[in-house]
């Protein structure tokens, strides 16, 4: 087994997942924008001045949305693209709006489209950096069209304006934050054992398949450990349930403190503990067993220890779990407080 992490950290990032949920609202903003606008030229006539341009400039919108739904463009963290989205968005509200009536004309408040989707994905600072961008907008909107800015009835539009933009976008934000909160939470009631901090069984077969299509991509071995307390009944039943709790609190810690920040622990339930190891073949896993063992020599705290690796054991995490739980109750039946590997036991227990 390799000393350096060859994976980073496992954790489940609300953050990221709710932007992944938010990439199908963004196109359908974006295609709503292209209906809009087409409703617009329908009713209201293409003008004369710059109709190609414009005609040329809403397919081509369109096309770039629908190309990146198609492409799934939005990967693990990738928030640049979808900020790419909300400027290609202001943008083309600008040509249009340059191209048509102004910021005086009926689709003005088009700019509040953006403003949602910015304050939906990204956050309140890049939100307030493109409601700003949208005020220069506006201000070169109304000297191409030969106004001043300086009459009473465009700095009322201006500036009503922008006030609703600040208002949409911050509330949006901050609804989003406390969206965001509440999953940070709700993942962390599914996700997690109450009494170890360690993931639960749920939590590990999701985490676990990601690491499998890895090993699978790069053909390297990964192990899965299960381990099995021995004797935490007889302490339950003459101590209380408290010092069980606490002897399962020991062991989930020395699995924690033995583990890479690659690796994954779990509690499956009870008294037993799973692990997987990336880039860990089955010796590997055995020794460090081994060594965990030889640590509590000394302070009465015994388990079974099984272990499965992949390829050899198994094709898909399911098995590799299901044959290091058999290789762990070949464990207890040679007398506990041992690790055995699967092929050692696999005719025995196969």
């Amino acid at each position: 087994m390799k000393d350096q992490d060859p994976l980073p950290p496992l954790v489940w990032d609300s953050q990221r997942i709710q932007i992944q949920g938010f990439t199908t609202g963004l196109h359908q903003i974006e295609w709503l924008l292209v209906m809009l606008v087409t409703l617009y030229l329908v009713v209201m006539g293409i003008p004369e001045g710059g109709s190609w341009e414009l005609l040329m400039a809403t397919i081509g919108y369109f096309g770039f949305s629908l190309m990146a739904s198609q492409l799934r463009f939005f990967g693990d963290r990738q928030r640049w693209l979808l900020a790419i989205h909300t400027w290609v968005m202001i943008g083309f509200i600008t040509w249009f709006l340059y191209s048509t009536e102004g910021v005086t004309g009926p689709l003005a408040s088009l700019y509040l489209l953006a403003v949602v989707t910015s304050a939906l994905t990204l956050g309140v600072l890049a939100t307030l950096l493109e409601v700003a961008a949208i005020a220069a907008c506006y201000l070169l909107l109304i000297q191409l069209g030969g106004t001043t800015l300086m009459t009473p009835a465009n700095l009322a539009l201006v500036s009503t304006n922008l006030v609703v933009f600040l208002i949409v976008g911050y509330l949006t934000a901050a609804l989003v934050d406390a969206i965001q909160v509440s999953n940070r939470m709700l993942l962390s009631m599914a996700s997690e054992d109450p009494l170890t901090g360690l993931f639960n069984r749920r939590a590990f077969t999701d985490l676990a398949q990601p690491l499998h299509a890895m090993a699978e991509r790069s053909q390297q071995p990964y192990s899965v450990i299960v381990i099995d307390m021995d004797g935490l009944k007889a302490i339950n039943d003459s101590q209380g349930h408290e010092a069980g709790d606490r002897v399962i609190l020991d062991l989930a810690q020395r699995l924690k403190s033995f583990a890479r920040s690659s690796d994954l622990v779990a509690r499956l339930g009870g008294d037993e503990f799973v692990m997987l190891l990336p880039d860990t073949d089955a010796d590997g896993a055995r020794q460090l067993m081994q060594r965990l063992l030889a640590s509590v020599a000394s302070s009465g705290l015994q388990f079974s220890v099984g272990v499965s690796s992949y390829p050899e054991h198994g094709q898909g995490v399911e098995y590799l779990l299901l044959h290091a739980d058999r290789a762990m109750y070949a464990s207890k039946a040679s007398g506990g407080h041992r690790v055995s590997l699967y092929n050692t036991v696999q005719h025995e227990y196969g």
